[in-house]
């Protein structure tokens, strides 16, 4: 019979809850501890799902519950040190996005990783999402051609995460605004349909426009909406747009463009040429479970030792993005990633 992984989930908030879902839906993974601090949320979920072992240190966890692998689904500002805790103690890890709160960050969980043997991918959900893994399919093949373009926007119109969601809305909990929180799945997503290539400079603008909605007495010092143009060492060129409000209609559109052809997500289109003819295509998407999908490719690699769809060092990539717009909307410059 082939090994069963065995698996914690730290944080059992919406992430954590999808994740464990994933998981029960894999054949090869057992899920044996929950860790939360709110302890009758963790004795909740574990009730429902058959689960023993429940904690509210991580730590403790770490050292009693003989798993091999975790997800980390907790707050940004924790995103790094426990996956670092993790790590150290010889687990392969599974973190939610953003990676962590800075590039340097980013970098020691890679470091943390390779030094381990350990696998580390991060949970960019959109590179599961059915419609768009068939456009990377048409982009694999080669029938869109070079993507030399990409263009990635995700708007709400009022959408800022207040309530028991505040976190995100205090920099030192969340590391920014709407670029960290949902721009970060618009641009992961666009980066991957264009092969990932290395980014080389960064301009942006990040603002904060609409302080006036949040309740008075909660900490907003995170930008409600960004806008970036990242260049990439193949000459390709991706342009952002995100917002948690902005006064335009909600939407979240994904496009590429090629020598050939193109791909608009969302939904999923594709434009090409026929015999010299224009032609678009819609073609019809199959249902997927994202989080099945998610947990088990994060599984997969553990189990065959591959390198995960999102990288750790992907990861370090995706920050020095973010990272970038916001000191290019500081500084009022473009800047170089090297």
């Amino acid at each position: 019979m082939a090994k069963k992984l065995k698996v914690a989930i730290i944080g059992l908030g919406w992430p954590g809850r999808e994740h464990l879902k994933g998981y029960k839906q894999c054949g090869n993974v057992e899920v044996v501890a929950l860790c939360d601090m709110n302890a009758e949320l963790a004795r909740a979920q574990a009730d429902e799902h058959g689960i023993e072992a429940v904690y509210g240190d991580h730590k403790k966890m770490l050292k009693e519950a003989g798993v091999d692998a975790v997800s980390v689904c907790l707050p940004n500002f924790l995103h790094a040190p426990i996956s670092l805790d993790a790590l150290r103690a010889g687990k392969h890890v599974i973190c939610e996005k953003p990676p962590a709160l800075s590039v340097a960050e980013a970098r020691r969980m890679a470091a943390a990783a390779r030094a381990g043997g350990l696998t580390l991918q991060y949970a960019l959900s959109q590179r599961f999402v059915a419609a768009n893994k068939l456009a990377k399919d048409y982009v694999q093949k080669g029938e869109l051609g070079e993507i030399y373009f990409g263009r990635a926007v995700y708007h709400r119109r009022r959408g800022i995460p207040l309530g028991t969601q505040s976190w995100f809305v205090n920099k030192k909990l969340s590391g920014g605004g709407a670029l960290i929180d949902i721009g970060v799945h618009a641009l992961d997503a666009v980066w991957w349909l264009m092969g990932t290539p290395k980014p080389v400079s960064v301009s942006g603008n990040a603002y904060q426009k609409f302080k006036h909605v949040v309740p008075k007495g909660t900490k907003f010092d995170v930008d409600d909406s960004a806008f970036g143009l990242i260049k990439f060492d193949n000459g390709a060129t991706l342009i952002l747009e995100c917002s948690w409000a902005l006064n335009m209609p909600a939407r979240n559109v994904l496009q590429i463009a090629g020598t050939k052809g193109g791909a608009e997500l969302n939904p999923l289109k594709i434009y090409i040429e026929r015999d010299g003819i224009q032609v678009d295509m819609t073609p019809e998407v199959p249902g997927v479970d994202l989080f099945a999908d998610q947990m088990g490719h994060f599984v997969d690699c553990i189990l065959e030792n591959k390198t995960p769809l999102m990288s750790a060092d992907q990861g370090v990539q995706l920050m020095q993005m973010l990272e970038a717009i916001y000191k290019s909307s500081a500084s009022g410059r473009e800047v170089r990633i090297k």
